[in-house]
């Protein structure tokens, strides 16, 4: 399923056509062309309202200021006047439409009215693209800034170079986008166009995201949410979020990625803004897809389609058909599949997108295959392979990869498999390189620094303003020496709050550095990657060891224990990294049975506890409701820590006995054990982090000394105790306890 990222410029054409912007209705208009003295202030009059009118009455309006434009002597009007209604009537006769349109360029250009003539081609341009003829678009805009290069007009050397890296982009030209975008980058700068900037910096991160450079995409998208704030453009701000959404997402820490999406599609629901909340729910799609709704992601891609962008973004159909492909594929609905994603595909060869094409490609080979149409499918995801790899799209690369190590796979081909999983590793681990995520992950905290050092600039610049205005009110005898004390007073104040937080700031950024290079080392991607490398090589082991032929078989199993060995590793490694990074834990307290909570952690444990012969006691009465004011998913994590600890540490057929005590303030949730204790010097420290205890698992499962420093963490912000009673060989009790609701 495709991610949408792409910035949405949606050209106000009837801005072009208006000239000079006036407020007026239809009848004044029409009042003002009755007392007009001369032919070409009824030509403004009569373009302006054709800007006002609708349909019919707009074209006519045009019409008029054509019939009059030829009985005038100016080239600004004589070409306008054309040039209009060659425009509008574009929408009847594309051929007809672009020919008047060229008369009037024409007229511009003879005339040296250079800047209106480049104008003129990109409008050219706009119009084809609208209509999917984007070779001829191209040339429209290419002639325009060709224009607009020699006559050093800034602002249409940006918007042809733009439109240019835009075309380039869908179409999967990176390198031709990338160059078209900083171009105009810098042109938008020079004509001083902050809001357009924002746009462009967008733009660019887009092309970054999808070539995997990640830090280098998120920093455009932060100087572009920067600009798009200071220039309050709400539109831009929403499209930001998202692209921001689709980044963390690429990185895999969907929590953040769904943050940004919600909050993306609130704004654009309150703003009332279809195209952006259409998008928003199409990504947001993807998110609950991954996880296994796939009943949700329907739901919110059936919302996507129902909000009708036929007018202003034709190609955005194929986005969510393909991710109602995607979805029914996942249902084993195939004919449906089938349905939408040719939907998708004619859409998407239309609009020249090769980022939709190529996800179209990868789904209909997994449905080809599993109709056991076996040449089809591998035909489909190779054609996916060639597209995502010509156009340097290398997540799509990436999941294509694995869906041909899969089809050779199933069809028993060893050797065809093994070439394609090892592709797809390299890849994978070129994509989620550790320096990228964590060179990302640390230019978003610096950027946040930053911030609140800017913040608290601003609030001094305040300060300094506030005290000013009250000094100047003051006798003129007494205001040196007052004005001399106060700022004196408040420069010592800033700068040591300035100073301290500085510190502070940087001692929290190293610390948090040095608890990454604790547990991540150099590595930071994905724990599926190597999860998917042992996945992938079983099957070809199984076969390698019954056949006894295979060459390959040491190097099989050297792969199995380097990708394990890596894997153990960075488990231990990353777990609940983003408690020490966040500093806090962002509650959601809600009125919660404690009963039912209880009973669904240690239904969780069941079977692992089955595997060492251990029971579970259930001493908790189910039909009675027992209620607190606790976040549900942070408790639960308590519960299932302090369940996974008495397994680790209690022999085979022993018991644990979990029990929900009441009395007239508080429940208690006991969690006991009959394994080794702990002493009460151990005891001092066993909820720090990193606590080692002499005691170690019984089964040499692994413990990382975080969990019940974890767990002490959350129990504490949640208003409620988590206690420890133990004695060296009498087992261990846990008591978490929560006042009543």
């Amino acid at each position: 399923m495709t991610k949408i990222n792409h910035l949405f410029t949606l050209v106000a054409l009837t801005t072009w056509i208006s000239g000079f912007a006036q407020e007026t209705t239809v009848d004044s208009l029409r009042a003002a062309i009755e007392t007009a003295e001369s032919d070409t202030a009824k030509i403004s009059l009569y373009i302006d309202l054709a800007y006002e009118s609708t349909d019919s009455a707009q074209l006519a309006a045009a019409q008029m200021a054509y019939e009059l434009g030829k009985n005038v002597y100016d080239p600004n009007y004589i070409g306008r006047s054309k040039a209009v209604l060659g425009l509008l009537y574009s929408n009847i006769d594309l051929d007809s439409g672009m020919a008047l349109m060229n008369d009037g360029i024409n007229v511009y250009i003879n005339n040296g009215l250079t800047e209106k003539a480049s104008n003129g081609r990109w409008i050219q341009g706009l119009v084809y693209e609208s209509y999917n003829a984007f070779d001829s678009a191209v040339a429209m805009h290419s002639r325009a800034l060709e224009i607009a290069k020699t006559n050093e007009h800034f602002e249409e050397i940006a918007n042809a170079s733009s439109s240019l890296s835009g075309i380039s982009n869908i179409r999967g030209e990176n390198v031709d986008a990338l160059q078209y975008a900083l171009e105009a980058l810098n042109a938008y700068k020079q004509a001083g166009m902050q809001k357009e900037m924002g746009q462009t910096h967008n733009l660019i991160g887009i092309i970054y995201d999808q070539k995997g450079l990640y830090s280098k995409a998120l920093d455009h998208y932060l100087q572009a949410r920067d600009i798009a704030i200071q220039t309050k453009d709400i539109d831009g701000e929403i499209l930001i979020n998202n692209n921001m959404g689709v980044i963390y997402d690429n990185m895999g820490d969907a929590e953040k990625s769904m943050q940004y999406y919600s909050d993306a599609l609130e704004k654009a629901r309150i703003n009332n803004m279809p195209d952006n909340e259409a998008t928003l729910l199409n990504n947001l799609s993807y998110i609950h897809l991954k996880s296994g709704d796939t009943t949700k992601a329907i739901e919110f891609l059936r919302r996507s389609l129902d909000i009708d962008l036929s007018e202003i973004y034709p190609c955005f159909e194929s986005y969510p058909l393909e991710g109602m492909g995607s979805a029914y594929i996942g249902l084993g609905k195939l004919d449906s599949a089938e349905y939408f994603l040719n939907r998708a595909l004619k859409t998407a060869k239309a609009c020249e997108d090769v980022v939709v094409q190529a996800a179209v490609y990868r789904n209909l080979g997994v449905l080809y295959s599993r109709k056991k149409k076996m040449k089809e499918g591998i035909d489909a995801l190779k054609q996916s392979l060639i597209i995502s790899e010509k156009s340097n799209l290398k997540t799509d690369t990436k999941e294509t990869l694995q869906e041909i190590y899969k089809h050779y796979k199933r069809q028993a081909d060893n050797e065809k498999a093994m070439m394609y999983l090892e592709k797809y590793q390299q890849l994978t681990d070129s994509i989620y390189e550790a320096k990228n995520i964590e060179k990302a992950t640390q230019l978003a905290a610096e950027y946040e620094f930053r911030k609140q050092v800017a913040e608290m600039d601003q609030e001094r610049l305040e300060a300094e303003k506030k005290y000013t205005e009250e000094l100047e009110a003051k006798s003129r005898e007494n205001r040196l020496i007052l004005l001399a004390l106060v700022l004196f007073f408040l420069l010592a104040v800033t700068l040591g709050r300035s100073y301290f937080f500085i510190q502070k700031q940087n001692k929290k950024l190293k610390w948090l550095n040095d608890e990454k290079n604790k547990l991540m080392g150099i590595v930071a991607h994905d724990l599926r990657n190597p999860l998917n490398m042992i996945i992938g090589l079983m099957p070809l082991f199984e076969d390698a060891i019954k056949t006894n032929k295979d060459k390959n078989l040491k190097k099989y199993v050297e792969l199995l224990g380097a990708s394990s060995e890596r894997m153990r590793t960075m488990i231990d490694r990353v777990l609940d990294i983003s408690a020490i990074e966040n500093m806090k834990v962002n509650l959601k307290l809600e009125k919660t049975d404690l009963s039912k909570l209880t009973f669904e952690s240690i239904h969780n444990f069941d079977t692992i506890a089955s595997q060492k012969e251990i029971k579970i006691l259930d001493n908790i009465d189910k039909s009675i409701e027992r209620f607190s004011n606790v976040d549900p998913n942070y408790l639960i994590q308590v519960i299932d820590n302090l369940l996974s600890n008495a397994i680790k540490f209690s022999d085979r057929g022993k018991q644990i006995e979990v029990a929900l005590i009441t009395n007239e303030t508080y429940h208690k949730i006991t969690v006991k054990d009959e394994g080794p204790g702990i002493s009460e010097e151990e005891q001092k420290s066993l909820f720090q982090a990193y606590t080692t205890l002499s005691s170690k698992p019984t089964a040499q499962e692994r413990s990382t000394g975080l969990g019940l420093s974890i767990a002490y963490k959350f129990i504490d912000a949640m208003g409620g105790k988590i206690e420890c009673n133990s004695k060296p060989g009498e087992g261990t009790t846990f008591d978490i306890i929560f006042e009543k609701a």
